[in-house]
């Protein structure tokens, strides 16, 4: 069988590559690695994590109808973080670096903080911890924090509780 050793990298649409390269450098500790450019402009930033993680910055010539609004509605990309008190810190962190978040708060399997980039986009920091089919009243509160996070109704549900 083959299979699946990753992801290679996460592409995400930039309005000012520039501004969102040097977010990412100063604010999750990317490094710049490729620059592509047309005749006339940059086009797309590849920016690399010390972990190995690639996010490709691609600014289209004209923004996607498909990411207009999107960003602030959903998280397009998430960050995991190792445990509650990492997240903590990263909380303190972004406040350090004046940059627009919210606070953490319980989510689907852990807990997560949601982060606001250059171009609008809703990042999010999670960690992530196993919840049992069992803990009924905790898979509520999941569904519950579902809803409120997406507002995409009542149809969130655990898979491996789908027969």
């Amino acid at each position: 069988m083959t299979q699946i050793a990753g992801f290679h990298h996460v592409t995400l649409p930039a309005r000012d590559l520039d501004r969102s390269g040097d977010w990412y450098e100063r604010v999750f500790g990317f490094q710049r690695v490729l620059i592509e450019e047309d005749a006339d402009r940059v086009t797309m930033v590849l920016l690399e994590h010390p972990d190995g993680m690639l996010l490709c910055l691609h600014q289209p010539p004209d923004p996607s109808p498909a990411w207009q609004g999107l960003g602030s509605a959903v998280a397009v990309l998430s960050f995991r973080v190792a445990s509650r008190a990492d997240l903590m810190r990263w909380d303190g962190r972004l406040t350090e670096l004046g940059a627009e978040h919210a606070s953490p708060r319980q989510a689907h399997l852990g807990w997560a903080l949601d982060v606001i980039d250059p171009s609008g986009l809703r990042i999010q920091l999670h960690t992530y911890e196993a919840v049992s089919a069992d803990d009924t009243s905790h898979d509520q509160m999941l569904r519950r924090a579902h809803i409120a996070a997406c507002g995409c109704g009542s149809g969130a549900r655990r898979l491996d509780t789908v027969q």
